[in-house]
């Protein structure tokens, strides 16, 4: 995924953070194992985030959504929770602690309640990727399997079968009105595409 070309402290959402608290994000995120998980991934999200209407709290969420990444979920989403009210501890109030740890929840299943707009608009930018164009797309998927060395080529599809199958069996993959009309036919066609090429 292309970087979309500004500074880190140009992205939405970084002025509201903390320099000191920021710094430690950005070194989470520019970890080496990332492949995918990594700050082409924060950029992208942030600006889809942005297009969405993402309101402050959101944005917070979104930085800190996936500071712990082992790929293994869900406890990295609660250890990015654990984390995260390590680092904003006494920086925001509690009330709005609590709506950043739920958001960032959110990613584990991509899933909000109806009427949970902050939640829709976390899910859609968090999968926003899943639309772009194919070779965009492969690219993404290949930074996902950069990150699981440790599985064979058989474990690899097993794993990600399951996940597109899952994701395809929903009745709807975005939540937000502007996700769904501009990316939901797209991201079905992107998945589809690659469970062909797998079977």
């Amino acid at each position: 995924m292309e970087s979309i070309g500004r500074s880190f402290d140009d992205l939405p959402g970084a002025t509201e953070l903390d320099g000191g608290v920021r710094r430690r994000l950005l070194e989470r995120w520019q970890e080496p194992h990332r492949k995918y998980h990594g700050v082409a991934h924060l950029q992208y999200g942030l600006q889809v985030l942005d297009e969405l209407g993402g309101q402050r709290l959101e944005r917070i969420a979104y930085w800190c959504h996936d500071i712990v990444h082992t790929n293994t979920s869900p406890r990295d989403e609660y250890a990015s929770v654990d984390l995260t009210e390590e680092l904003l501890w006494g920086r925001i109030s509690d009330v709005e602690l609590d709506e950043v740890t739920r958001l960032i929840l959110i990613t584990i299943k991509h899933a909000p309640a109806a009427g949970d707009d902050a939640g829709a608009r976390i899910s859609d930018a968090d999968l926003a990727g899943l639309a772009l164009d194919w070779d965009a797309y492969l690219e993404n998927v290949a930074g996902i399997r950069a990150e699981l060395p440790h599985l064979s080529e058989a474990q690899w599809r097993s794993r990600r079968q399951r996940q597109l199958s899952g994701l395809l069996e929903r009745d709807r993959i975005f939540h937000t009105a502007h996700g769904y009309s501009a990316w939901e036919d797209r991201a079905r066609v992107n998945m589809l595409r690659e469970l062909g090429a797998m079977r």
